[in-house]
Parts: C-alpha cells; sequence; structure tokens
C-alpha cells in the first residue's frame, strides 16, 4: 500500500468486510484476534492489521511533541500557584494518540469540558478539567480554602467566569511553550459537564491527547487537552526539528567578556579593626571614637565580593577617605 488510508476509506472497508461475514475482535482488528503470523494458501506469510490503530505520529515525533509539554507543564506549575497562592505541581505525564471516540468513552468523570478556538487550527480542540480541582480552584479564587466537601454535577455560569481566571492563564502558558511552532489565539467557544455535548469530532477522527497531572496540598486532579491530527499534522517537522546550536571553541569569548563586564560587583575597603569589650560596646553613645589599628599610609585589605582581592593604602580625597591599590591578592 503506498498511500495513507482516509477514514472514509477504513469506514468503507470495514462495512465490507462484515458483509462479507468477517469480524472484528475486541480491539477492533479486522481479522484473527491472534497476533501470529498467518500462513496463506500460496505460502505467503502475512500478519493480521488493526486497520483502526492510531499510528500516525512516530515515537521520536511523539517525543518531540512532549518535550514541548513537559515545558509547558512548569509553566503550568508557577502559573496555578500563583493564581491559587499555595504551592502546586503540574507534570506533563503523557502524549498519546488515540480515536477521539476511545479517548471519549474513557475520560474519567466527572470533568468540565472547554471547546476551545485555536487559531490558525481549522478545527476545535478540547481541555477537559477535574471538577474537584476547579471547583476547589474556584473557592480559593474567592477567597475561600480550597478544601471542598462535596463537588456539584454541574457549574453555574458565574462559576464558570470565575473557573476561567485560572483556566485562561493556564491556555496561555500552553500557548507559550508552542510558540517556537506556532503562534496559537485561544478563545473558549463553549463550556460545561456533560459529556454527551462534547461529540465535537467524529468518532473515527485520530486525536492527540496531553495529559498534565496537577497535586498539592489539598488539590489534585488533571487538565486534558485534545487535538485533532488534522490540525497538528502539518507542524510535524517543526515539533521534531533539532534546535540545538554548535559553536566553535572560543566563539563566545567576546560576547561572554562583553557581558561579565557590565555585570555589578561590591568592594568593600577596610580601614581597620578593633577588639573592644562586649560592656565597652553596649556603653558605646553618639560621638564616642573608636580607634583602629591602621593609620593613614598604611596597606589595607580590600575584599571584592566579600573575599579579599586588593592590598591598598589609605588616603584622603580632599574631604572623603579613599584607598590606592598597591597590589592584588592571589590571583
Amino acid at each position: 500500500m503506498n498511500e495513507i488510508l482516509s477514514n472514509e476509506e477504513i469506514d468503507t472497508l470495514l462495512d465490507m468486510f462484515r458483509s462479507e461475514g468477517g469480524a472484528l475482535d475486541d480491539d477492533g482488528a479486522v481479522g484473527a484476534k491472534s497476533d501470529m503470523p498467518i500462513v496463506a494458501a500460496d505460502n505467503r506469510v502475512v500478519s493480521p492489521i488493526d486497520l483502526l490503530k492510531p499510528n500516525r505520529l512516530g515515537r521520536e515525533q511523539l517525543r518531540g511533541i512532549e518535550r514541548h509539554f513537559e515545558s509547558a507543564g512548569k509553566f503550568l506549575s508557577a502559573t496555578i500557584s500563583d493564581k491559587l497562592r499555595t504551592d502546586i505541581r503540574c507534570d506533563c505525564v503523557a502524549v498519546e494518540q488515540q480515536r477521539f471516540g476511545a479517548w471519549l468513552d474513557a475520560v474519567p468523570g466527572p470533568v468540565a469540558f472547554y471547546v476551545l478556538g485555536m487559531k490558525p487550527f481549522q478545527y476545535p480542540c478540547l481541555l477537559t478539567a477535574s471538577t474537584s480541582l476547579l471547583y476547589g480552584a474556584v473557592d480559593r479564587i474567592l477567597g475561600g480554602s480550597g478544601r471542598i466537601a462535596r463537588v456539584p454535577d454541574d457549574f453555574t455560569a458565574a462559576e464558570y467566569t470565575v473557573a476561567e481566571a485560572l483556566i485562561g492563564p493556564c491556555l496561555d502558558r500552553i500557548c507559550e511553550s508552542l510558540a517556537e511552532v506556532v503562534e496559537l489565539q485561544w478563545s473558549i467557544e463553549n463550556s460545561f459537564c456533560n459529556p454527551s455535548l462534547a461529540q465535537i469530532l467524529p468518532s473515527q477522527d485520530v486525536v492527540m491527547t496531553v495529559y498534565f497531572q496537577v497535586a498539592g496540598e489539598f488539590l489534585i486532579g488533571d487538565l486534558r487537552l485534545t487535538i485533532p491530527f488534522a490540525a497538528i499534522e502539518p507542524l510535524i517537522e517543526g515539533f521534531t526539528r533539532d534546535r540545538s546550536v554548535t559553536v566553535e571553541s572560543g566563539a563566545m569569548k567576546d560576547t561572554v567578556a562583553k557581558t561579565l563586564r557590565g555585570v555589578p560587583i561590591r568592594i568593600t575597603g577596610e580601614l581597620g579593626e578593633t577588639r573592644i569589650r562586649l560592656r565597652q560596646m553596649l556603653a558605646l553613645q553618639p560621638g564616642d571614637v573608636i580607634p583602629l589599628d591602621k593609620r593613614i599610609g598604611q596597606l589595607a585589605i580590600v575584599p571584592v565580593q566579600g573575599k579579599p582581592k586588593f592590598r591598598a593604602h589609605i588616603g584622603r580625597i580632599g574631604n572623603r577617605m579613599g584607598l590606592q591599590v598597591a597590589d592584588i591578592i592571589g590571583n
């Protein structure tokens, strides 16, 4: 087979197979339920093919996409922690490809669904959030503790509005993590908790699903982003492109030196030291004089960032004290 079958062609083949008395196994594979090779009448060795298996992305392609969403997970940790004023950890735990119908059947409930427009994608995307996580976040945003004993079956319009104070920045961070590949502009087209309303794509369409696990002291749940494969397919090369840059040894020397020369440092001149008893220190009053062990003209130590770097002569510049560098200590 020289070309990839479309969804319509696959469905037609399956209908033809069923009409001729064939059967589908539990996983949707056509033919024998065994994965063992089959020997045909002319001694050719053939293997059963699962026409419904969504294997549009290779391992390296998936890994390239995972790297971007792992970066998004780090951004989300900081954003959610800031919005909820508590320590929250968010990790990208999986990036998978599957049929939309299979994903929808496996969505753990109850969850809140957000139908997203993600320009320039021509197809809608879905974001789901655990209702326990979202309702706790709403309570936290409104000044509560975030500890929820009971989660309602659905949210009110006002609660969805408050929840967008968290969902919106999260979508911003996800879009920022993909900015090297595509500039996305998100918009929330609809929000609901009823899974029957989430059938926004044909069941057999392949989608890419991204799972973010969110955990904190009293909040736990997940965010799941679903992107149609047709939307992300033109961007695959951008996700897998190697962005590492190699330069010759020493090529950055001038740039690094120029940058370092502008770094501010702290220099302290130690004009002298002395030892007094604790009772003398407690008895000090404004105007008292503390004699030091150094005189004008003698050498003093000049620390840089707290470490001795120079020896310098103590002197005066008009009415101000000054130090004249005499030599350098060590390297």
